[in-house]
C-alpha cells in the first residue's frame, strides 16, 4: 500500500488575496521590500520586478512582458500601486478599473522602507499627463489614445516548481515558459530565496507558494524533484490539473527537454517510493 507523502508545507494551504504591485522602473530598486510588505499584510505579491526582473535582463521582449502583467492583473484579487505614477504603472491601472479590481495606493520615503496608504488624490505623477490620469480617475477610455492598451490577449500561467538545486536556471526557465506562450510563476524568483532570509519564518512564502499554484493553469516542473517540489506536484495533482516535466541538459546554455514521470529523476533516494504521485 503506498506511504501517503507528507511535508510541512502542506499544511499550510490558506487562500489569501493575490495582489499585482504595480511599481515603476523607477522604483525597481525597492522591489523586495514591496513584496515583504505585501506578506506581511498576509496577501499574496505578485510583483512583475521580481518575477520577471527587468524583461528577463532583455532577453524577452517588452511586448511578452506586457502580456504577462495583464494577464496577472486580470487574475488577481487586487492592484496595489507603490509611489509615483509613471506611464506603465497608468496602463496598469487603467486595466485593473476595466477588469474592477480594488485598488490602493501607498506612498514611501526613499530612504525607508515605511509604506503608508494614501487615497487616489494624493498619488503623484512621475510622466504622465494631468488630462489622462483625470480621465483614468474618472473612469473613461484611454484605448484610442494609449497604444499600450491594446494588448488584450492573455496567456495561460504555468507555476513552476524548481529544486533549489537548480536555481541557477530560473531566468532561462521563464524565458521558455514566455516563448512557449505561457506566463511564468516563478518562486524562486517571486521570492528570491526568501529575500535571503528576512522572512521568518518561511510559512508566509509557503502559503504564497500554495496560492499561486492554485490559480495556476498548469505546473511545470524542472530537474530533479525535491521534497519541496514533491509536495507542489501533490497539490496541483489534488486539483485535477496537469503537472509537466522538463530535463534541464547540462549544456551552455541549458536546453529543456519534457519527459515523462518515470523519467524523472529525486534528489534523494528515499522519495522514489513517492514516484506514484507523478502519474
Amino acid at each position: 500500500m503506498a506511504r501517503n507523502y507528507k511535508h510541512h508545507s502542506l499544511n499550510l494551504q490558506q487562500n489569501n488575496k493575490l495582489i499585482y504591485t504595480a511599481i515603476s522602473k523607477r522604483n525597481f530598486y525597492f522591489r523586495s521590500q514591496i513584496s515583504i510588505f505585501v506578506l506581511n499584510q498576509k496577501q499574496t505579491p505578485i510583483n512583475s520586478f521580481l518575477n520577471l526582473d527587468y524583461h528577463l535582463a532583455g532577453a524577452i521582449s517588452k511586448d511578452l512582458t506586457r502580456i504577462a502583467n495583464n494577464t496577472m492583473i486580470k487574475k488577481c484579487d487586487e492592484v496595489w500601486v507603490f509611489g509615483e505614477i509613471s506611464d506603465g504603472v497608468l496602463v496598469e491601472i487603467y486595466f485593473a478599473k476595466k477588469y474592477q479590481k480594488p485598488i490602493h495606493y501607498y506612498s514611501f520615503d526613499d530612504e525607508t522602507a515605511n509604506f503608508k496608504e494614501i487615497s487616489q488624490n494624493d498619488v503623484r505623477l512621475e510622466d504622465i499627463s494631468r488630462w489622462m490620469w483625470q480621465w483614468i480617475k474618472n473612469g473613461k477610455n484611454l484605448e484610442r489614445w494609449h497604444p499600450r492598451l491594446r494588448f488584450k490577449k492573455t496567456y495561460p500561467i504555468v507555476y513552476t516548481a524548481i529544486s533549489k538545486r537548480n536555481f541557477y536556471a530560473e531566468m532561462q526557465i521563464s524565458k521558455f515558459c514566455l516563448q512557449k506562450k505561457k506566463v511564468p510563476l516563478n518562486p524562486s524568483m517571486l521570492f528570491t530565496y526568501f529575500f535571503c532570509d528576512t522572512v521568518t519564518p518561511r510559512n508566509p512564502v509557503y502559503i504564497a507558494n500554495g496560492n499561486i499554484i492554485r490559480i495556476s493553469d498548469e505546473v511545470w516542473v524542472f530537474g530533479e524533484i525535491s521534497d519541496g517540489v514533491l509536495a507542489e506536484i501533490k497539490m496541483k495533482k489534488e486539483q485535477g490539473l496537469p503537472v509537466k516535466y522538463f530535463k534541464i541538459t547540462k549544456t551552455n546554455p541549458v536546453v529543456f527537454r519534457k519527459v515523462k514521470a518515470k523519467r524523472v529523476e529525486f534528489e534523494e533516494k528515499k522519495l522514489e517510493e513517492f514516484r506514484y504521485l507523478l502519474s
